[in-house]
């Protein structure tokens, strides 16, 4: 059994495609199961606006009557960005849908977006140290809050290639930890290898930590356009496999199945 779990369409506001065609996409590359995670901002960095928020209601019911007609298994998700002082309020929006599962992510520092290509120039600003200890305590908060099944694209801070030049081993270890305590999957988001830091997220490092702490995993693609759905899944199973895991999760009313890959 083999599922994408992170999808968008063109209801994010960064993505095109239709339902319709990500599951034509999924029949041709061989994936048995898919879910649609469109992006959910509670709030917006740097006055950026979401008008998916709003339209969030006839989103459900348009998936909901897409789903009862499909004969393709397709299951209802959502990646929603996580802010520190917004808990309670994700927590009453997640309650009110019939989620399968619940993707949870970390895009912004204070007011910076992290994988933004107009604001990559950051990175040349600050202490690279310094910056994955901000992102991978927020990552922490949000595996800590309780709020989410998945934890996307787990060091998403790699995306343009800044690294530390000294050893951040530490920080890896401590997220598989509140990960593992937390009972939160990680994504095996194969979407970095399209982005300029050419690797799967999360590193095959971080892998085996999570593995060696026994934190379940899920796929993705992180696909903003129907070609991408299940790109790259073939790396992502083999790298699964290298690092020891022999099953992934598929969700179904938030409920975790374990599934041999």
């Amino acid at each position: 059994m083999m599922a994408d779990y992170h999808i968008h369409t063109k209801a994010s506001p960064d993505a095109r495609g239709t339902m319709e065609e990500c599951v034509e996409e999924a029949r041709k590359r061989g994936i048995d199961e898919i879910g649609f995670s469109e992006h959910l901002l509670i709030k917006q960095p740097m006055c950026r606006s979401d008008p998916f928020i709003q339209s969030l209601p006839v989103y459900v019911r348009e998936f909901l009557d897409f789903k009862e007609k499909s004969e393709f298994p397709i299951k209802l998700g959502i990646e929603v960005d996580f802010f520190s002082d917004e808990v309670e309020k994700i927590r009453r929006l997640i309650k009110n849908y019939p989620f399968d599962y619940v993707i949870g992510s970390v895009h912004v520092i204070g007011n910076w977006v992290i994988d933004d290509p107009s604001e990559m120039v950051e990175y040349s600003r600050r202490d690279a140290l310094q910056v994955y200890e901000e992102y991978f305590s927020l990552v922490r908060k949000s595996v800590q809050s309780g709020l989410f099944d998945i934890l996307a694209h787990p060091d998403l801070v790699k995306i343009f290639g800044a690294r530390p030049s000294k050893d951040y081993s530490r920080l890896l270890v401590e997220t598989a930890e509140e990960m593992a305590e937390s009972n939160v999957c990680a994504e095996i988001n194969t979407r970095g290898i399209r982005r300029p830091c050419q690797e799967i997220y999360p590193s095959e490092q971080f892998l085996q930590i999570l593995h060696k702490h026994d934190v379940p995993i899920v796929f993705g693609s992180d696909a903003h356009e129907p070609s991408d759905v299940g790109r790259h899944f073939e790396d992502a199973v083999k790298l699964a496999r290298r690092v020891g895991y022999t099953h992934a999760c598929i969700f179904d009313h938030r409920e975790r199945i374990p599934s041999k890959i």
